[in-house]
């Protein structure tokens, strides 16, 4: 979830909760407030009563009899009882009938309870009001006063959603730039300055870090570049000097025949490793155009002609799958070499007298080429870090020269990289590994 929803979301959280909490104060609030007009009322129409009675001492039986103050009111005069203490005013909100000869249900009412004083003789008076029409008010009241703070809420989360994002813009923007960041020619992005203290305060950060990254990548490269150039000729003399030292075995003891071709074959392996350093560094470095129009499965079949004496000496079966014909931008050699890698990988994986399956496969922009091996698989431990450079397992099978540095996935996955590529390797259903390219 991003920052700025989830600051929206615990606004709005917050002030939902502001807002339950307030409905309640409200709803209290309002009920009191209606319930105390009502009251108010009600000790008016005992004013009115009274000043009635004292005008027309006689209107007190009719007002009795009759028992009707309006048509949602009404009243029950009756001798002193002591329920209520003289000249008190006791009110209670009850269900009951007001006619139970005619009417099947109880009504609420809001009842004032209270004496009055006629000719020296007292009389306990009980006026009754109907509850309905007030609590109506009531409701109309709060569901008026709710709604305005809905829509006060809904307004408050609009204008916060404009205002978070105009302010974490420039973070946003922060974060975009690192995510773009996915290979050394990304290094030189920049942040730029903003207006806001802490952001601002990041990006100088990140920009200082990036520089430092960025000198230490560039230092490192020169140096793998420059020490796998130099590495190269002197190599190159050992070896030869090696093989001149082998020509005239006949003339040398076991002992020295041994040691010379251990020499032979180091510098072997050095010498691989120097290439493949410095072709990685070339690669980095982005020395080769990527204009030429390249087709897959062309170079597949180039690739499997020149490592055909190792499959012929596994006796592997290599099975065709080729769904369609993918054509790429790029540089044909680094393709190659790419696709050259995988495929030796497979051969060097898989057991004696098992089959290797390539494939291409086209969904509509989705474009894949995969080797899929019958080998033990990637160990589990290796899965996340199989394309790390000098990354070897001890799972090739026997009879296949495994003198080489580790590099081949990671070759891969640098040339994948500089053209846009996706590599990914993961262990295929049943047995076998299955490395693929997606274009």
């Amino acid at each position: 979830m991003k920052l700025n929803n989830k600051i929206l979301l615990s606004n709005t959280l917050l002030t939902l909760v502001v807002f339950a909490l307030t409905s309640i104060g409200i709803y209290y609030l309002v009920n009191s407030t209606v319930y105390g007009e009502l009251d108010n009322h009600l000790l008016q129409h005992k004013i009115d009563l009274i000043n009635q009675i004292d005008e027309d001492a006689s209107s007190l039986q009719d007002i009795k009899e009759l028992g009707i103050l309006g048509s949602y009111e009404w009243i029950d005069i009756q001798k002193y009882d002591g329920t209520v203490a003289p000249n008190a005013n006791d009110f209670a909100t009850i269900d009951t009938m007001r006619n139970p000869n005619k009417e099947i249900e109880e009504k609420s009412y809001r009842r004032l309870t209270t004496t009055i004083n006629v000719n020296d003789t007292y009389y306990t008076i009980r006026l009754y009001e109907e509850v309905a029409s007030w609590e109506h008010i009531s409701r109309t009241i709060l569901l008026s006063v709710l709604a305005g703070l809905l829509i006060w809420i809904l307004l408050l989360y609009i204008l916060n959603q404009f205002v978070l994002d105009k302010v974490l813009a420039p973070f946003y923007e922060t974060v975009s730039t690192l995510e773009h960041i996915s290979n050394p020619s990304d290094l030189n992005e920049t942040f730029p300055e903003t207006t806001t203290y802490e952001i601002n305060v990041l990006n100088r950060a990140l920009n200082s870090m990036m520089q430092h990254i960025r000198s230490s990548f560039e230092d490192q490269k020169q140096f793998i570049q420059n020490a796998s150039h130099e590495l190269l000729t002197p190599l190159s003399i050992i070896r030869q000097k090696a093989e001149k030292i082998l020509s005239n075995a006949e003339s040398l003891d076991k002992q020295t025949i041994k040691a010379a071709g251990n020499i032979q074959d180091t510098a072997v392996r050095l010498s691989r490793l120097s290439n493949a350093l410095l072709l990685i560094s070339r690669i980095e470095n982005r020395q080769y155009s990527l204009d030429e129009d390249v087709e897959i499965t062309s170079i597949t079949e180039n690739v499997i002609d020149e490592l055909s004496d190792f499959i012929e000496m596994k006796q592997l079966t290599l099975e065709k799958e080729f769904d369609c014909s993918i054509n790429v931008k790029g540089n044909s050699e680094l393709i190659r070499a790419a696709i050259y890698n995988i495929v030796q990988n497979a051969i060097k994986y898989t057991p004696s007298g098992t089959s290797i399956i390539l494939q291409t496969k086209c969904n509509g922009e989705q474009r894949s080429f995969s080797v899929l091996d019958e080998g033990p698989g990637i160990p589990n431990e290796f899965l996340d870090s199989v394309f790390a450079r000098f990354q070897k397992t001890q799972n090739h099978t026997d009879g296949f020269d495994d003198d080489s540095p580790g590099l081949g996935l990671s070759i891969v996955q640098s040339i994948s990289r500089l053209h846009n590529f996706n590599c990914s390797a993961k262990n295929h259903p049943g047995k076998g590994a299955e490395v693929s390219i997606h274009f």
